[in-house]
C-alpha cells in the first residue's frame, strides 16, 4: 500500500489528486505499460484509474481556460479588467503559495516512488500565474518522446512538468476566479450575471477546445480528443459514469424515437477541486464560500454545450445537473438524456 499523504492545508483527497495521478502514473512506467502511461486506454474508464498523461494535462489546460473565462467573461460583462479589482492579486497570490506549500509537502512524500526520484522545482512552480504560451510546443515535443523513447526518463520527465506546470496554472486561475467573483459580488447582482454570461462561456470553452487546443497538436489530435473527452476527467476528480454497450444504446435510442424514455447516461462527480480551493480561498481571505455554487451554474452551461458540439442534434442531446457539490449535495450528479423528444 501507498504511504499515506501528510497533512495539508488543503484537503489532498479533494484537491492535489495530481499526486494520486503521479502515484498511478508511476506504476504504470514500472510495469512498462507506456501507451497507457501516455495516451491513456482507448475506452471509456469506468473507475478511479489514471487517465494517462496526455487526457490529464489537457484537461488542466482546457479547465485552467475555463476557470480563467469563469472571471474574464463577467468582467467584460461590466467593462472592467482584473486590474480593476486590486484586491485580487495580492490575495490569489497568499492563497496560490498554499496550494504550492502543500505540493511541496506531497511531492517528498511521492517522490521515493517516482522514476529517477526527481527533485521539485519550486521556484519554476511559482512562477506559473498563468497557462505559458509555449505549453503546445512543450506538449508536441512530449508527445515525440513518447513515440520515439517511451522507456526513458528524459520522457518521464517532460510529462512530469507539463503536468504540474497545468496543474499550477489550474489552480491559479481557479483562485483568481474565485476571489474575483467575491469583489463583483460586493459590486453587483452576481447570479444575474453569471446567468448572462452562461452561453458566451460554453461557446468560448468549445472554441478554445477545438479551435486552439487540438487544432495544434501534432500527432493523432482526433484520438487525442476522444480520449480527452472520455477520461481526462478522472485526472482531477473521483467519479464514475455509467457505461453502454453501443448496440444497447442505439435500441434504447430507437425506442425513445418510438415514444419510449430517452437514452440517459449519467454521471457522479464526488471530489470537485475547482468547489474545494474556491471554498479554502474564500474563506480565507473572509469571503463568503457559498460563492461556488455559480461555478455549478457554468459547469452545467458547459456540459450543454460540449453535448451539443460533439452529438448529432438528431440525438438532441440534454444535459441536465441533478445536484451539485457547490450546492450543498453529497456530489454532483449529471445525466445526458439522448434521444429525447422535444415539447
Amino acid at each position: 500500500m501507498p504511504e499515506a499523504f501528510p497533512p495539508t492545508r488543503l484537503d489532498a483527497e479533494r484537491v492535489h489528486r495530481w499526486a494520486i495521478a503521479l502515484r498511478r502514473a508511476a506504476a504504470l512506467f514500472q510495469r512498462r505499460r507506456f501507451a497507457d502511461l501516455y495516451f491513456g486506454p482507448a475506452e471509456q474508464l469506468d473507475a478511479d484509474r489514471f487517465p494517462g498523461f496526455q487526457p490529464a494535462v489537457l484537461y488542466w489546460v482546457a479547465t485552467a481556460e475555463r476557470e480563467r473565462l469563469t472571471y474574464a467573461l463577467p468582467l467584460s460583462a461590466l467593462g472592467l479588467a482584473l486590474d480593476d479589482l486590486p484586491a485580487v492579486a495580492p490575495a490569489v497570490a497568499r492563497r496560490q503559495a498554499d496550494f504550492l506549500e502543500d505540493c511541496c509537502q506531497l511531492w517528498e512524500r511521492i517522490r521515493p516512488e517516482l522514476p529517477g526520484a526527481p527533485t521539485l522545482d519550486a521556484a519554476a512552480l511559482a512562477a506559473v500565474t498563468a497557462l505559458p504560451a509555449d505549453w503546445l510546443t512543450q506538449f508536441n515535443a512530449a508527445t515525440a518522446l513518447a513515440r520515439q523513447q517511451p522507456a526513458d526518463e528524459e520522457t518521464w520527465a517532460a510529462w512530469l512538468d507539463l503536468a504540474l506546470t497545468a496543474r499550477a496554472a489550474q489552480s491559479v486561475e481557479t483562485i483568481r476566479a474565485a476571489l474575483a467573483l467575491a469583489e463583483l459580488d460586493a459590486r453587483t447582482d452576481l447570479a444575474a450575471l453569471i446567468d448572462q454570461a452562461r452561453a458566451d462561456f460554453g461557446r468560448r470553452l468549445n472554441e478554445f477546445f477545438f479551435a486552439n487546443l487540438l487544432s495544434g497538436i501534432a500527432y493523432a489530435p482526433r484520438a487525442v480528443g476522444e480520449r480527452l473527452g472520455r477520461n481526462g476527467v478522472f485526472a482531477e476528480h473521483d467519479l464514475s459514469k455509467t457505461h453502454i454497450e453501443p448496440l444497447a444504446g442505439l435500441v434504447t435510442i430507437v425506442g425513445s424515437w418510438l415514444g419510449g424514455p430517452p437514452l440517459a447516461v449519467e454521471t457522479v462527480i464526488r471530489t470537485c477541486s475547482f468547489q474545494e480551493q474556491t471554498r479554502a480561498a474564500l474563506a480565507a481571505e473572509g469571503k463568503s464560500p457559498t460563492l461556488g455554487r455559480h461555478l455549478c451554474t457554468l459547469c452545467a452551461a458547459f456540459d450543454q454545450a460540449t453535448l451539443d458540439a460533439v452529438l448529432p442534434r438528431l440525438l438532441a442531446p440534454r444535459s441536465r445537473l441533478q445536484a451539485a457539490l457547490g450546492r450543498g449535495d453529497a456530489a454532483c450528479r449529471f445525466t445526458a438524456e439522448l434521444g429525447a423528444r422535444s415539447g
